[in-house]
């Protein structure tokens, strides 16, 4: 099941769209901005923006320049508090999903016939937010000296090797450029460049496709005998204040000892609106650092911040409702792109033998499907708000086939326990049954970091795991050695939100085992990522699922590509 709230006050723009080469609109900037350039302090609008900006169209209006953006955070490992804001990739999501993929720093791209080689032609004119042009050097910068340098990135990452050889590129010119491969390629586009296309590291993941060469070349120890990598990633950070930016706010305040992070309007952003106003309206986003997510969730209900999603937790909605009057905000139900909220992986390649045998049974994953009352969980845990669903893709997906999300959905205890009787889990006179051979069988579910509403989920699911005679227990460790151990196939049922919901495909862990984040069977997501030298071998059913992954990977027809993942999908089924 799926929910999650928005706490909003400011319209943002989401939509995108191309400039026309008709003749150019007269631009507008902000008052500060327009200040400076009086002042002689900063280039004028027009030779501030590329030649063919792109243009953001509004949601429900134009905007109005000046103010702060008031949010909240919990420290530099939820960077994403402030990096979903600045996501600025070479090419973009659209917002309807099922609408191809749209132009962002790169304008135009097209593929040879062969679906070898893709040729990205950047918009002319783009620059960094201290004024320096951005152009295809920053691209080769980014894979020679960052992507295929083994003391920064261990190995290239798997969008960009095709049977096994890394890309090649070849520069045209400064805005034009070649991604060539040994086959197709069908994850340039959609991972490579619209997922993880952004600046180079993105907070703590380790994506990207461009870094500003002219910055960091003499930090990189090529470059700059002197220089050491720790340096280097230090000023390649995205909290570093130096660092130039490609996106709408740029970083000005955080360091040792910080209780607010403080990003201002970037001068040479490379958007506007309809009306040739330069994006962003606001002025600075200000993240002020809290403890906890409790203490965040207080600041919110007493309207301390002006837009606010991540972090919000479903279960302060009453109060939220309570004084959004009192406080001047609204509050608003968003939809989002999670197949469920609360996912649960049971690991079929746990070294527990007995355990793995058991929980590759589909009967059984079956049976814990069914003892869950879920219209419960909607009511008790989200206040009823939420859509009782199994495992599937979200209704917006262009993947999504009707009724898929309600497969083992409903509330069976009867049904449950006789596919459990059926596959010989026998109950001991305690109630609780034993494995086929006749041991205690016990399992543990493990998680981290839930808010209540998520906490009240699982331990009704526990509790109804229990009724069926599974001995159930609930277990929550810190974050960090919760997900090492759940990488590592130590976790025996792992819960965890799940997303690419609309896509699976850009990430595909939680479809089939990709690689040790696909906690349904780690080790065997270990066997595919290192195409069998490590791990355990899979079972046939996921041998399949990458196979049809493998085909997928070398069709660069969207076409094609749907009709795979459709056939993906519905082996889940």
């Amino acid at each position: 099941m799926k929910r999650s709230l928005l706490l909003v006050v400011l319209v943002l723009l989401v939509a995108f769209s191309v400039l026309g080469t008709s003749a150019a609109p007269k631009y507008k900037e902000a008052p500060e901005l327009a200040a400076l350039v009086k002042a002689g302090k900063l280039p004028p609008v027009e030779e501030r923006l590329p030649k063919e900006p792109l243009v953001v169209e509004p949601v429900e209006s134009t905007g109005k320049y000046g103010g702060t953006w008031r949010r909240g955070f919990t420290g530099v490992n939820d960077f994403h508090a402030f990096g979903r804001l600045v996501y600025e990739p070479m090419l973009r999501w659209p917002r309807n999903p099922k609408d191809p993929i749209q132009p962002g720093l790169a304008k135009e791209w097209s593929w040879s016939g062969d679906g070898k080689v893709l040729t990205l032609r950047l918009r002319e004119g783009l620059k960094w937010s201290d004024g320096h042009p951005f152009t295809t050097k920053d691209i080769t910068f980014w894979w020679y000296d960052i992507e295929l340098d083994p003391n920064i990135t261990p190995a290239p990452h798997a969008e960009w090797v095709v049977d096994g050889k890394p890309m090649e590129l070849e520069v045209v010119d400064d805005y034009t450029i070649k991604l060539k491969f040994a086959k197709p390629n069908g994850l340039a586009e959609a991972v490579g460049l619209a997922f993880h296309g952004n600046q180079w590291p993105l907070g703590f993941e380790r994506f990207g496709f461009f870094a500003p060469r002219h910055y960091l070349e003499q930090y990189h120890p090529k470059y700059n005998p002197k220089a050491t990598y720790a340096l280097f990633e230090e000023k390649a950070s995205d909290y570093n204040t130096e660092r130039p930016v490609m996106t709408p706010w740029k970083i000005t305040e955080w360091g040792p000892g910080a209780t607010r992070l403080v990003a201002k309007r970037n001068p040479y952003y490379w958007k506007v609106d309809p009306a040739g106003n330069q994006l962003p309206y606001i002025d600075e986003v200000v993240l002020t650092l809290f403890e906890n997510a409790e203490a965040l969730n207080l600041r919110a209900i007493e309207g301390g911040f002006d837009f606010q999603f991540r972090r919000i937790s479903l279960s302060n909605y009453p109060a939220l409702m309570t004084n959004k009057d009192r406080y001047g905000y609204r509050v608003l139900r968003w939809p989002d792109a999670l197949s469920t909220k609360t996912g649960y992986f049971i690991n079929q390649s746990i070294n527990d033998k007995g355990l793995r045998e058991i929980f590759q049974n589909v009967k059984f994953r079956q049976a814990l499907s069914l003892a869950i009352n879920r219209e419960e969980i909607n009511e008790a845990s989200y206040l009823g708000t939420g859509v009782p669903r199994s495992f599937s893709v979200v209704p917006d997906s262009p993947y999504y086939e009707p009724g898929s999300d309600q497969l083992y959905a409903k509330y069976d205890p009867d049904r449950a326990n006789k596919l459990l009787d059926e596959i010989g889990l026998k109950r001991g006179p305690d109630g609780f049954r034993t494995r086929p051979d006749g041991s205690r069988l016990a399992i543990t579910v493990e998680g981290t970091d839930w808010d209540k509403a998520t906490t009240d989920e699982v331990e009704l699911v526990v509790a109804a795991w229990n009724k069926i005679g599974i001995r159930t227990s609930m277990n929550i460790t810190p974050r960090e050695s919760y997900w090492t151990r759940a990488c590592s196939n130590e976790v025996e049922i792992a819960v965890w939100t799940v997303d690419r919901g609309l896509n699976p495909m850009v990430d595909p862990i939680y479809i089939f085992p990709f690689d040790e984040r696909s906690w349904m069977a780690p080790a065997f997501g270990t066997w595919y990522k290192s195409q069998g030298k490590l791990g355990q071998e899979p079972t046939p059913l996921f041998k399949e699922m990458m196979a049809l992954y493998d085909q997928y990977k070398v069709t660069v027809d969207p076409v094609k590509q749907n009709e795979i993942a459709k056939k993906q999908l519905l082996i889940l089924r």
